[in-house]
């Protein structure tokens, strides 16, 4: 077996005009147990100078670049082509990472050359607000306190029945703490750009690169040493909105994935793809008889905005192609 290679971490934060949110995070980072390879600040076709101020003047130490695209795949992918480092550790803006964030990281990486990807913990910053109560009571970000290890077998088997892979990879972690190594990124063409859109298609580009890491041959593994806490939606209505999309864009990738894997893989995404179609039904009659945290009435619309998700995926990819050829790119 091949030696692991030494690892080098780029952490990347794409933002876009949350200054405030940003420095709390990069204080967070400043402050880590093993120093990063380096710091990478992409702001995403920002509105104003905020960002760019705050990172030359309080953090002259991080690399700031501008993406000029909206998206965040966009960003996303201008970290790729931006970083030095061998493994990327993508955070957002609104979360702050423990102080071994970093290097529970590459100890992660550390372990072996078919690692390519390590989601962290996330948890939330507080529960002070009902949005963020509300977020939580429907499963939130994390997933428990356990490692998990992609594929069955390539490590400590993942807890609970048996399951496709599709649903263990699109449950493995979340974008908010996602590190990937750049090499394995590179070869599968980075994130697609026509995901994570905002009101377009406000989700996916996460579960995407997951199950192509999988797809690819390479491992992934869930680790809960690698703790960060997010900021979830303070409003309820934020958080709702927030729920109801993030369902509307996880059909919407798993249509993409039907088209795109390999025929070995087509049968269990489209059984899976059905499943998530009526899950929320089912929740609804849970509901009914108080056996789910959410009310009977936003199960109803979380159906609405899951079935939306099936005709998302191909207007978001035009739109993607809109962005980019406005600003000179094919």
């Amino acid at each position: 077996m091949s030696a692991t290679p030494i690892v080098t971490t780029t952490v990347a934060v794409c933002t876009r005009d949350r200054p405030d949110l940003l420095e709390r995070l990069l204080h967070s980072i400043a402050g880590q147990s093993r120093e990063p390879h380096e710091v990478l600040v992409v702001d995403n076709a920002p509105a104003a100078e905020l960002t760019r101020v705050l990172v030359s003047k309080r953090f002259p130490n991080c690399r700031y670049v501008r993406e000029p695209v909206p998206g965040l795949d966009f960003a996303r992918n201008r970290a790729l082509r931006e970083a030095t480092g061998s493994v990327l550790a993508f955070i957002d803006d609104d979360a702050v990472a423990d102080s071994n964030w970093v290097e529970a990281t590459e100890q992660v990486f550390g372990e072996s050359p078919r690692i390519a990807a390590c989601m962290g913990k996330v948890d939330a910053l507080s529960l002070e607000h009902e949005g963020a109560r509300l977020f939580e009571a429907n499963g939130g970000f994390a997933r428990g306190s356990r490692r998990i290890h992609l594929p069955p077998g390539a490590g400590l088997r993942p807890p609970g029945a048996p399951r496709p892979l599709i649903a263990w990879s699109i449950s493995v972690g979340s974008g908010v703490s996602m590190a990937l190594r750049k090499g394995v990124l590179v070869q599968l063409g980075g994130f697609d750009e026509a995901l994570d859109m905002g009101a377009a298609l406000p989700g996916g580009g996460d579960l995407d690169i997951l199950w192509r890491v999988l797809e690819a041959g390479y491992e992934i593994v869930y680790e809960p040493r690698v703790a960060a806490k997010h900021e979830h939606r303070r409003e309820r209505r934020a958080a709702e909105m927030q729920i109801l999309e993030h369902n509307r864009a996880l059909i919407a990738t798993l249509t993409k994935l039907i088209s795109t894997s390999g025929w070995r893989w087509k049968a269990s995404i489209f059984g899976f793809l059905l499943w998530r179609l009526v899950k929320p039904f089912k929740r609804l009659l849970s509901s009914l008889v108080g056996k789910d945290p959410l009310p009977p009435a936003l199960l109803w619309r979380l159906a609405l905005h899951t079935w939306r998700g099936l005709v998302a995926y191909p207007a978001a990819r035009r739109l993607a192609i809109e962005r980019a050829a406005s600003h000179g790119r094919q």
